[in-house]
């Protein structure tokens, strides 16, 4: 395996982390030029491992997020050398930390001038006490929903002027129990990590609404989809019942990420467009969220613009 001299920064403690990329059959550059690129966070494990390895072969450039170097490392030198001609790049970041969602942001767009494909896939359920990050915020909401909206609105250009991007940000349907992320609701004054963790999604899927109407007539589009519940190890600490495989979870997640989608049909249920609940479509709803985001991540959230988004040529 030859190993690029392009290389990104751990983000975190800045230290270097290199690019992995399979020796490319000559005849395959010029393919291998046309293809998008793509990130996946929450790479490492679970339904984002196995989403990267079914991205490999489908992209110029795979960026893997994870939280671990060594697990970084390990996935790179293994889906690399199955797939000649791409690009596997390691990026570490905390997504608890919103100064390593930042760095992050900046090291990706100090390399690259667009992104075709965005999978918002990292998650977590909040420990059993209510738990804050050092950013002041419960754990589950800032890592399930904060954090990919921060990459989002970070990249948000990047993904604007692809020839064809894509937002896919993964959720659960358990967000129907909630129909609420508002954590300071009646009802939800005792702290319950599932609740929590439910809480985090709907904001994801309104969010992703609020996307689907912002980017209506550009050539990014955003769906959400729900893979079903699955035997990884957030399933097994956070709910009683088994789960599917990750690898048929992994193909309803490619499946949001190649399938052609129209406004109004953004929520995927395993191959499944289904109606999402009604209060994510509520423009009052989104218009909260997006102010509330705002606020939070201290920015103007692109997608809120009063003007029409502006592509590249």
């Amino acid at each position: 395996m030859d190993i690029s001299a392009t290389h990104l920064l751990d983000p975190t403690v800045g230290s270097e982390v290199r690019v992995a990329r399979g020796d490319p059959p000559q005849a395959d550059v010029e393919v291998r030029q046309t293809r998008p690129t793509a990130l996946v966070t929450g790479a490492t494990d679970g339904i984002g491992r196995a989403v990267s390895q079914r991205l490999a072969g489908l992209v110029d450039t795979l960026l893997v997020h994870g939280r671990c170097p060594e697990s970084l490392t390990a996935l790179a030198a293994t889906l690399a050398p199955a797939n000649p001609g791409t690009s596997v790049v390691p990026v570490l970041a905390d997504l608890g930390r919103f100064a390593d969602v930042e760095r992050l942001i900046r090291r990706i767009r100090t390399i690259y001038g667009h992104l075709d494909i965005l999978v918002n896939n990292a998650a977590t359920v909040g420990r059993h006490s209510h738990t804050l990050t050092e950013d002041g915020h419960e754990l589950a909401f800032q890592v399930n929903y904060l954090a990919p909206a921060f990459l989002t609105a970070g990249l948000f250009d990047l993904l604007l002027v692809a020839r064809r991007g894509r937002i896919v940000n993964v959720v659960c349907d358990a967000y129907r129990d909630v129909a609420t992320f508002d954590q300071d609701s009646p009802g939800n004054r005792c702290y319950n990590p599932v609740v929590a963790y439910a809480q985090s999604k709907f904001a994801l899927v309104a969010h992703t609404a609020s996307l689907v109407s912002a980017c209506s007539g550009t050539r990014l589009t955003a769906v959400c989809v729900d893979p079903g519940f699955t035997e990884t190890k957030l399933q097994r600490q956070s709910f009683c019942w088994p789960g599917g495989p990750v690898s048929a979870a992994a193909d309803n997640v490619l499946y949001a990420v190649t399938k052609p989608v129209h406004d109004l049909e953004f929520y995927v249920q395993g191959k499944k467009i289904v109606q999402p609940l009604s209060e994510v479509l509520q423009i009052p709803v989104q218009r909260q969220l997006d102010k509330v985001t705002g606020e939070v991540l201290d920015m103007s959230l692109p997608w809120t613009a009063t003007g029409p988004l502006r592509m590249g040529a």
